[in-house]
This record gives C-alpha cells, structure tokens and sequence, in this order.
C-alpha cells in the first residue's frame, strides 16, 4: 500500500517525495543514506527520497561516497549551514545539490507534499 496525503488543496491523491532532515549529528548523513536506501527498496513505500543536511550535520558530507548513493536519492545540503561550518561547496561529492537554505527547502517540499522524517 502506498502512503498518500489524504486531502490536498485539489482534492486529488499525491505521492510526495520522503524527506529525510539530517540536522544535528554528522554521522546522521551516512545513515540517511542508508535508510533511504531501505525505503527506496520497499516499492509500496516511496520512490522518492531527498535527504536534507543542514546545521552541524553537514560536517559529515565529506564522508559520503556518492557510489553509495541510490539513484533514486536526492542529497542537498543548506549554503547557509556550509558557510557557517567552513565548507566549500566546490569539496563536496558532485551527488550534492546545494540549496540557500536547507529548512525552506523542506518548507516548499512539504507545501508540495512532501513526506518529512527527523533523523
């Protein structure tokens, strides 16, 4: 069975993509990427992840290897959260799409109906 928003503003059912937030911890990167890929394996689940990395998560960037990365995964990471950690977008694995801001980011996914889980 797949998991719909039960009443958007049109009426209709939307399948949204899984938002996974990487917040806090930095080793919270390598395990999103994990359990999207769990969630990606489970059809009746989502065929959409986007995992989102701001705050001092985004320190653990730098251990992801993007041949870890399922192809039905999204990685963005927060510009604002990068400058304040002394990360340059350019030594990021080239998987990593980089946003202005990783919590309005999630904000217009979820308006779009986005599905959003805390790590």
């Amino acid at each position: 069975m797949r998991y719909r928003e039960a009443m958007p503003d049109n009426n209709e059912f939307t399948d949204g993509p899984v938002l996974l937030h990487a917040s806090d911890d930095s080793k919270d990167v390598t395990r999103g990427v994990g359990l999207a890929a769990e969630i990606l394996s489970d059809p009746g689940c989502a065929d959409r992840v986007v995992l989102v990395v701001n705050h001092t998560a985004v320190k653990g960037l730098h251990a992801l290897d993007g041949a870890d990365v399922p192809k039905a995964l999204t990685i963005v990471a927060c510009a604002r959260a990068l400058r304040a950690n002394g990360i340059s977008p350019a030594s990021l694995d080239l998987h990593i799409e980089v946003v202005p801001s990783g919590i309005v980011f999630i904000a217009q996914q979820q308006r779009k109906h986005g599905w959003y889980i805390r790590l």
